[in-house]
C-alpha cells in the first residue's frame, strides 16, 4: 500500500481521536493529534516569557481555534518531518480553518500533502453525530493525568487502567467551552469539506454513533484497506 494521509473530521466528541488512534495501533499511521501537540508547547516550560505563546493559550483554554497561521507553521513543519520519514499519517479533525487548509495562495496543509503523498492518496473522513451526543460524550469525558489516555464515560473507573494515574477532566470538556467549540467547528472548521470537494477530494461520510469498534470497521471497509 501506497504512503497514506488520512484527515478525520467531526464534531467534538465525534469519535475522531479514537479512530485515528485505531489507525496508528492498527495500521501503522502516526497519529498527529494537532490539539495535544499544541498544548504541549503551550504547557512547556518558559511558556509565559514568549507573547506569540500567552495570546496562543489563552485561546486554547477559552475552547477558540489558535492564530491560523501560528497552527498552520508548526503543522506543515511536523507533517514533512514524517511524511520525509516515510510513515503513514492521520489527523484528528486537523486542519481547523480555511486558511490552515488552503493557506492565502494555495500554501495551506492540503498542498503539504498533495507535495508528499500525491492526491490520490488523501483520504478524507466526516464523522457524523448529533449535537446531544457531543454535550453528554464531552461532558462525561475524562482523561488520564498522566499520559492522556481518554477513558469512556461508560467505564466507571478513577484512575487510568494504563498506568494507574488519576483521571481528570479536560479543560476543553466543560459544558460552557463545548458550545463554543461547536460553534467553532459549525463556522470555521465545517467549510473545509465543501473546500476539498471544490478541489475534487472526495469526502467519505460515516456515522459516528455507534460504539468505536462498530464505527472502526464501517470506516476501513469505505478507506478500503481491507
Amino acid at each position: 500500500m501506497a504512503k497514506q494521509a488520512v484527515i478525520i473530521y467531526g464534531p467534538p466528541g465525534s469519535g475522531k481521536g479514537t479512530q485515528a488512534e485505531l489507525l496508528a495501533k492498527l495500521y501503522g499511521f502516526i497519529h498527529f493529534d494537532t490539539g495535544r501537540y499544541v498544548e504541549n508547547i503551550l504547557r512547556a516550560p518558559g511558556w509565559k516569557k514568549s507573547p506569540v505563546l500567552r495570546r496562543e493559550r489563552k485561546l486554547f483554554d477559552n475552547g477558540e481555534l489558535m492564530t491560523p497561521s501560528f497552527v498552520l507553521k508548526i503543522v506543515a513543519e511536523a507533517t514533512e518531518r514524517i511524511a520525509k520519514a516515510g510513515l503513514n499519517i492521520v489527523y484528528s479533525g486537523s486542519p481547523r480553518t480555511l486558511y490552515e487548509a488552503f493557506g492565502e495562495n494555495e500554501n495551506g496543509l492540503i498542498k503539504v500533502l498533495e507535495k508528499n503523498y500525491g492526491k490520490k492518496n488523501i483520504k478524507i473522513v466526516k464523522l457524523n453525530i448529533g449535537e446531544g451526543t457531543t454535550l453528554k460524550r464531552n461532558s462525561q469525558r475524562l482523561v488520564c493525568s498522566l499520559c492522556g489516555l481518554p477513558v469512556l464515560a461508560k467505564a466507571k473507573i478513577k484512575s487510568c487502567s494504563f498506568c494507574d494515574a488519576p483521571l481528570r477532566t479536560r479543560t476543553l470538556d466543560k459544558p460552557e467551552i463545548i458550545k463554543k467549540r461547536l460553534v467553532e467547528y459549525k463556522t470555521r472548521t465545517y467549510p473545509i469539506i465543501a473546500g476539498l470537494r471544490k478541489r475534487g477530494f472526495k469526502v467519505i461520510g460515516s456515522n459516528g454513533e455507534p460504539a468505536p469498534h462498530l464505527v472502526y470497521n464501517s470506516l476501513i471497509k469505505a478507506l478500503r484497506f481491507k
